[in-house]
């Protein structure tokens, strides 16, 4: 009786310290890396050669416009290692709240040569490239239905914004759709500049202006969509979109397939350049990994790749040779010298009155989109309030 006592009491004891052994051995997960990236840019053969080659699994997530990118950045650990966000404004605003870690150039080694024209817009923004590494890049112009447009308005010259903005124009392309971006910083710039404004004023005055006559064209805009003017250009529900160069330049390929005619512009006045880089943000649970996989996309042949599938310009100089040359020779995708000096990136302006400028920007923007009028009331009052949260903050 004693000895099965013993018995019993040792097998609780041996089966009690494997349970604990095995609670305590780290758990066999696969390796992975979280990534949250912009829609149709990386194609799913590149995540999977990636996963492949390095047995790195590939959390991807995708996001269409950078409010949502910031939204998750901001709220709380995100839980993503790699981001993409726009560097400007952005990506500078976020900076400032120290979102975002250093990257460790020792840990990239593929990463060589960047193109001289993001290192120069580049110089007031992160000058030494230490917490984004700028990845492409492209412009933001106007596509539209050449035949279409044609049509209805046989002497419109089509080299311009006031395709977008002149409501002359708009009244008779009402019928036939136009939309705008849905973000108010690619929007209130270049029509500033429409206006003969400072395109990078931080006037409240230049947004009251700028804001009134900006609602009086919205009841001419179909759409304010950063997502859908593909799919809205190459079906028809719109004659006229302003547009990502990128997302344009496959919707005239898309268009060509049902018979539609798809051109895209930059404008002649001066068009808008931007840059999407590689960040990783603060508390990335596998920041060894993140760097795995941005040294992946340094690649030449991988960043030629990208390239090919999502028609977006590369930084990655080496990565030239592996371009189609149908894509490296265009001029929409690698602008010329002399269309470059003509491109503007928005500038980032911090402290509390551009603060205030932002959000009131934002709720004006609101209202526009609404197709509500923007009183000087009204105006005054979204100042007012914005001055006050501001202080109390």
């Amino acid at each position: 009786m004693f000895d099965a006592t013993v018995k019993k009491i040792a097998l609780v004891v041996a089966v009690s310290f494997l349970v604990i052994v095995t609670i305590a051995r780290p758990l066999n997960v696969r390796p992975c890396v979280n990534v949250y990236g912009w829609y149709g840019v990386l194609p799913q053969s590149i995540l999977e050669q990636f996963e492949n080659e390095t047995g790195i699994h590939v959390h991807y997530d995708v996001f269409d416009n950078n409010e949502m990118l910031e939204a998750k950045l901001l709220a709380s650990n995100s839980g993503y290692d790699v981001v993409m966000p726009t560097v400007t404004p952005y990506g500078v605003r976020q900076l400032a709240l120290k979102i975002y870690q250093r990257i460790d150039r020792n840990m990239l080694p593929e990463l060589g040569e960047v193109e001289s024209t993001l290192i120069e817009k580049m110089k007031d923004i992160d000058p030494n490239m230490e917490f984004f590494l700028p990845y492409y890049w492209g412009t933001t112009g106007i596509a539209f239905d050449e035949d279409r447009l044609k049509a209805v308005i046989p002497d419109v010259p089509t080299d311009d914004i006031h395709l977008l903005f002149d409501v002359n124009v708009l009244e008779k392309l009402k019928p036939y759709g136009v939309s705008l971006l849905q973000e108010p910083v690619d929007i209130f710039p270049i029509f500033l500049e429409y206006l003969g404004q400072d395109r990078n004023s931080r006037s409240l005055e230049d947004l009251w202006f700028a804001s009134q006559r900006l609602a009086v064209i919205s009841k001419y805009i179909r759409r304010f969509s950063s997502a859908r003017f593909i799919t809205d250009l190459v079906f028809g529900d719109v004659c006229v979109a302003q547009a990502w160069s990128g997302e344009a330049l496959r919707a005239i390929d898309d268009a060509k397939k049902v018979g539609r005619n798809i051109r895209y512009i930059i404008p002649k006045s001066g068009g808008d350049i931007w840059i999407d880089a590689l960040a990783i943000p603060i508390g990335a649970p596998n920041v060894k990994n993140a760097h795995v996989f941005i040294n992946f996309l340094l690649r030449p042949e991988i960043s030629a790749q990208i390239t090919n599938y999502s028609q977006l310009a590369t930084m990655v100089v080496r990565a030239k040779p592996f371009i189609e040359r149908n894509l490296l020779e265009n001029s929409l995708i690698f602008p010329t010298e002399e269309t470059l000096k003509t491109l503007h990136i928005s500038p980032t302006f911090m402290g509390n009155a551009a603060e205030v400028y932002e959000r009131v920007r934002t709720r004006l923007w609101a209202q526009i989109k609404m197709q509500r009028p923007v009183t000087r009331a009204l105006f005054d009052e979204v100042v007012r309030k914005q001055r006050v949260r501001i202080r109390k903050q």
